[in-house]
């Protein structure tokens, strides 16, 4: 019996700002920062199969389902499926792969949002929150669907919006490793913490991970400085994504085509509000 897929979005997010406060007893760091969603997307199509098995499959390869935190959302939430749970789950992946901009959590989310329904699982949203906290720091913003100011690991989060506008997302040749970022001597953790009540201007604040990439990848910095707005440059996540925001198009378009030719980039709008279900 062939069951009609439903269509879910999963969209991508950047970083206006980032800052390491501090580090915890138990490894992980505290943080600030602002969260905004583009529109570069992915999708996510549910069909619901005759046996009870948690199927993946993507326009993109899947070494282990095991692994991948669709997977993980969809096995965290069945026990609480009160419908039919057998489940194909295929992702068409538009947001580059470790890239900053949290493509693997908004998957997360996305299907932890779809599942609550399609199994009537009937969790509230808190419920949804704490099985996210557990897949991953940035689940939480994409559960929540709204730009958003963000503290402690990434999970405490107070809705705030700033300037809808056009952003130009570059994705250079290279991948950061997450562990050596962090343990690079240059890394600033202790940011003095900042009252998101006074802070209007995002972009006023840097993202630490920024030295840290110029020092790693210098001849990646060097070819981006040959853009027209490179002073504007922005870095989202612990990379590889920088951004520029504007609300000119044309201005982004003459810097996207200075652009060295094996670099990804795309030209999205900036979102306050990035809804999985409307």
């Amino acid at each position: 019996m062939a069951f009609k897929p439903v269509t879910y979005p999963s969209y991508a997010k950047i970083n206006l700002f980032l800052h390491i406060t501090s580090k915890r007893n138990n490894g992980y760091h505290n943080l600030q920062t602002w969260f905004q969603f583009i529109d570069l997307k992915d999708f996510l199509y549910f069909s619901f199969t005759e046996d009870h098995q948690i199927n993946l499959s993507s326009n993109i390869s899947i070494s282990k389902k095991e692994d991948n935190l669709i997977y993980k959302a969809a096995l965290a939430l069945k026990p609480f499926a009160k419908a039919h749970t057998g489940i194909d789950i295929h992702i068409d992946k538009n947001i580059p792969m470790g890239a900053g901009l949290g493509g693997g959590s908004s998957n997360a989310a996305t299907t932890l949002i779809a599942l609550n329904r399609l199994w009537q699982c009937h969790l509230a949203n808190e419920q949804l929150h704490k099985i996210g906290r557990t897949l991953g720091a940035d689940v939480p913003i994409f559960l929540l669907q709204q730009a958003a100011w963000a503290e402690g690991i990434g999970e405490i989060l107070t809705p705030k919006a700033y300037i809808e506008q056009y952003a130009l997302i570059i994705k250079p040749d290279f991948h950061a490793s997450t562990q050596e970022l962090f343990n690079h001597p240059l890394l600033n953790k202790n940011k003095s913490l900042l009252n998101h009540r006074e802070i209007t201007n995002p972009l006023a604040h840097d993202n630490v991970f920024l030295e840290v990439i110029q020092k790693l990848y210098p001849k990646v910095w060097q070819n981006l400085q040959k853009l027209p707005n490179a002073q504007a440059l922005r870095l989202t996540g612990s990379g590889a994504c920088f951004y520029l925001l504007s609300t000119d198009y044309n201005q982004l378009l003459q810097n996207q085509k200075k652009l060295e030719k094996d670099v990804d980039s795309w030209i999205v709008k900036t979102l306050n509000f990035a809804p999985v279900e409307r």
